[in-house]
């Protein structure tokens, strides 16, 4: 299927309790736009002798070499934020002479495998070779420099799961930081799972603790699909939405990101508890399209999501359920007690 790329308007993050919000209304229809540039690389100043983000010793000073690696390449410092990332999550910052269960034959700061890719064995424990390699084969990534720092290193490193490395960019970020004696400028913490770095999640302004999750007109209700007397019927627990692809989802209320990738069917699935039993559930978006981990924290109308068409789907919409103490519950009345119409 041929996607169109929709660049949306971003925010500035403004932190209050806790949680990301801000006022700006969502552009419906935003127009194309490139993300802010980064600017130079980061250039290593000294190894600090204390502790940084829980990180010390030689794994401060295998960040140090991946840092120069990257800015001899002419690789910006969101490149080389993104090579630490990698290194912390595949090897904690440490040369390691093993593999395991899924590479065996995996090495060094990256777990570069014995495929012809990465050199030899002295290459892949050669922690300057190794991020050599590295940001080289990240080069060569389309569009890398806008994608989520996380996708983009899976993308480099052809892991199994493409959200794993987000944990750690705020650790990378300020390693980095320490690493040059100044805060890494235009990267923010908290958006190693988002695409242009540096700037928040778009928002819709929202009236009340509710709103739509998509905008776009209602295509399929809740209930009975087909003839039941024919055997054919089956429960469509949900609402679809038809929305082009690349349209903006998001959190139809505060609450906590307790899944977000495959689930099958579903295409991918992103799963927000709001506590008190109510669970909310996007589906159908691309690999590329979600913008939110497990554990973060979001608020009504935050952006989670962009539409796409995976899994069982004939076409790019959003398919909407609502949970109740673990049951199905059609979300036009819950929704529309709560002061939102979806119709």
């Amino acid at each position: 299927m041929k996607r169109t790329t929709v660049a949306a308007v971003l925010v500035p993050v403004v932190v209050a309790g806790g949680l990301i919000t801000a006022t700006l209304a969502l552009d419906e229809n935003p127009q194309a736009g490139a993300c802010d540039p980064v600017g130079t690389s980061v250039t290593v100043s000294g190894v600090p002798a204390g502790p940084v983000a829980g990180w010390s010793g030689e794994q401060l000073v295998n960040a140090a070499l991946i840092l120069q690696a990257g800015e001899a390449l002419g690789v910006d410092a969101r490149g080389q934020v993104i090579g630490v990332m990698t290194a912390m999550g595949e090897s904690s910052l440490t040369v390691l002479d093993r593999g395991d269960a899924v590479g065996p034959d995996s090495r060094g700061l990256f777990q570069q495998r014995d495929n012809g890719a990465w050199g030899s064995y002295g290459d892949r424990m050669d922690p300057t070779v190794s991020a050599t390699n590295f940001f080289r084969a990240l080069l060569e990534v389309p569009g890398w420099q806008t994608l989520p720092p996380t996708i983009a290193a899976h993308r480099t490193q052809h892991n199994a799961d493409p959200y794993h490395y987000a944990r750690w960019w705020d650790a990378a970020l300020e390693v980095a930081g320490a690493l040059s004696g100044a805060a890494v400028e235009q990267l923010a913490p908290g958006t190693g799972h988002l695409p242009c770095t540096g700037a928040a999640p778009i928002l819709r302004t929202t009236a009340g603790p509710w709103t739509s999750p998509v905008s776009g007109r209602l295509t399929s209700g809740f209930g009975t699909r087909g003839d039941p007397t024919g055997g054919g019927a089956q429960m469509h627990a949900g609402l679809d939405f038809g929305a082009g692809c690349d349209a903006p989802i998001v959190a139809a209320s505060a609450g906590v990101v307790v899944r977000a990738g495959a689930a099958s069917g579903y295409g991918n699935l992103v799963v927000v508890d709001h506590g008190g039993g109510v669970v909310t559930r996007y589906a159908h978006m691309e690999d590329d399209d979600l913008l939110v981990v497990v554990g973060q924290q979001v608020v009504a109308g935050q952006q989670i999501a962009r539409v796409g068409t995976k899994g069982d789907s004939t076409g790019c919409h959003l398919h909407f359920e609502v949970l109740v103490d673990g049951v199905h519950t059609d979300p036009l009345p819950f929704l529309s007690e709560r002061g939102t119409d979806l119709r």
